[in-house]
């Protein structure tokens, strides 16, 4: 009896405790809304949808013009230097000069052939400071050429691959934000578990201690045995040991949900269960076309293709090496004044070509071990992506299959559960009336308890099979909404999504 009332009083305290702290009272949507605004989850797939937009804006750079300055100011020397003299000799002469070069160019790469084209305007200045001179030498106006022979041209692989990568980064931002619901419904539906659990808990402990005081009247007057006393005792003291428990779940996985969703504050959530449970049919061939058509891992597919594809051709193009370079332009002599440089009468035609190549002749056929390699792995990346194919569209028809079995069960659970809920109050009813043994009663509360958590677990299986659903194939097969378009993309810049032309 001492143990009873001490329990009791713990198990009162705790109560006091529990209650005692602000509530706030969350659904499921309020629950996914801030793990989609706060949790870290999003905000790693903000920052990388973010970096997937700058890396592609680098790709696109390179195919724009660029207007380059490039110098060497100043470039001082005083010292003693070797100077060659025509008798083979060399004297070392004391030199206090500076030569400085400027050049503005306007640069263009043309990605159909890899070719570099540059309109470039060059000057030089020589200051002799020993006798107090200056000298001016300039190219006005030239252009040049440079052409890569043989060599593969990666402007011609990027144009296929960079807008894949982009395309794949904006489709794993809707996929990890999917995801981040997914995990937000897993912890609101754990939690509510707990609290049911909790619930459940201070249910039967009140129940308890009620069944033992009726227990004790009637061992009282003689019409209870002692083991069944006992018996009522231990289940009281079990209940409110099963309540302390269920507390301390409650409060461990309520930290992780506040952690998840980032709220701060030190409130107790109160959630509020989603009853009741859409109903509707989901065709395997329809949600496979939607995965295919949305999810980041078919186009991911395409790219490891595209990347041996790639390494071939660069296995192939490693045989030689060659390249050209060329230029035409008007070059001045060398002049005191810096006007002059500019000056027609002053300056001439002037050209350039050169030719550099590498071609080996003996190589201990490492060409060819080379291509061999690079085959290998693109036959073993075709391998590779067509059982991940087959691993996708596996993974999608059991997703259907699940979501359309966990339907069936939640009606079962939800018709389990009103049952036992009224064949306990019955069964409780007939104890009470001294009708049925304490072993019934216990047998019906067990029931009732299992059938309350069996239908809150079907309800957490329906939505995490939902959630899951929405990742797999990008559509929301409950409201017939399409959750990602391609023509909408985020803007760092202004910090909103904006909807491109459609080509």
């Amino acid at each position: 009896m001492k143990k009873v009332i001490l329990l009791s009083l713990l198990f009162i305290g705790l109560a006091q405790v529990s209650f005692s702290q602000e509530k706030r009272v969350l659904t499921l949507e309020e629950v996914i809304q801030l793990a989609r605004q706060n949790s870290r989850s999003a905000k790693r797939a903000q920052t990388q949808r973010t970096l997937g937009y700058w890396s592609y804006n680098v790709y696109k750079s390179q195919l724009k013009p660029q207007l380059l300055l490039r110098g060497t100011l100043p470039n001082y020397t005083n010292r003693s230097i070797p100077v060659p003299q025509p008798d083979g000799t060399i004297d070392f002469v004391s030199v206090n000069q500076n030569n400085s070069t400027l050049g503005l160019g306007l640069e263009q790469i043309l990605p159909w052939t890899n070719t570099t084209v540059s309109f470039e305007s060059n000057l030089a200045r020589f200051d002799n400071f020993s006798d107090d001179n200056k000298y001016y030498q300039g190219d006005p106006v030239g252009v040049s050429i440079t052409q890569p022979l043989f060599t593969v041209n990666q402007f011609k692989w990027d144009k296929k691959t960079e807008p894949l990568r982009y395309e794949q980064s904006k489709r794993s931002y809707v996929q990890d934000m999917e995801q981040a619901s997914q995990t937000a419904a897993n912890l609101f539906f754990r939690l509510l578990v707990e609290q049911k659990n909790l619930q459940i808990a201070l249910q039967n402990a009140q129940k308890n201690d009620t069944v033992f005081k009726v227990e004790q009247g009637r061992y009282n007057i003689g019409t209870s045995t002692e083991d069944q006393l006992l018996q009522t005792e231990l289940d009281l003291l079990t209940s409110r040991s099963d309540a302390q428990q269920a507390q301390l779940d409650v409060q461990s996985l309520s930290l992780e949900l506040r952690n998840f969703i980032g709220l701060t504050e030190n409130v107790d959530l109160e959630l509020i269960a989603p009853m009741e449970v859409a109903v509707f049919d989901i065709d395997y061939e329809t949600a496979l076309q939607y995965a295919k058509d949305n999810r980041a891992e078919y186009l991911d597919f395409q790219l490891q293709r595209l990347e041996a594809q790639r390494n071939v051709a660069t296995a192939r193009a490693s045989r030689f090496n060659a390249s050209i370079s060329a230029s035409y332009g008007f070059s001045s002599l060398q002049k005191d004044n810096l006007g002059e440089v500019y000056m027609s009468e002053f300056n001439a035609p002037g050209s350039l070509f050169r030719l550099n190549f590498n071609v080996p002749i003996l190589d201990g056929g490492r060409n060819k071990a080379r291509m061999n390699e690079a085959y290998e792995r693109q036959k073993l990346t075709e391998f590779t992506v067509d059982q991940s194919m087959i691993t996708f569209e596996q993974e999608i028809s059991n997703a259907v299959r699940n979501f359309k079995q966990i339907i069936e069960q939640i009606e079962l659970a939800k018709k389990s559960e009103e049952i036992a809920l009224k064949r306990f109050e019955i069964t409780n009813g007939r104890y009470l009336a001294g009708k049925v043994d304490i072993l019934t009663l216990t047998n019906a509360r067990s029931g009732k308890d299992q059938a309350i958590r069996s239908y809150v677990s079907a309800l957490q299986q329906y939505w995490d099979a939902y959630y899951e659903l929405r990742t797999l194939t990008l559509y929301d097969f409950k409201d017939g909404v399409l959750l990602y378009n391609e023509l909408l993309e985020y803007d760092p810049k202004t910090d909103s999504i904006i909807e491109k032309a459609k080509q």
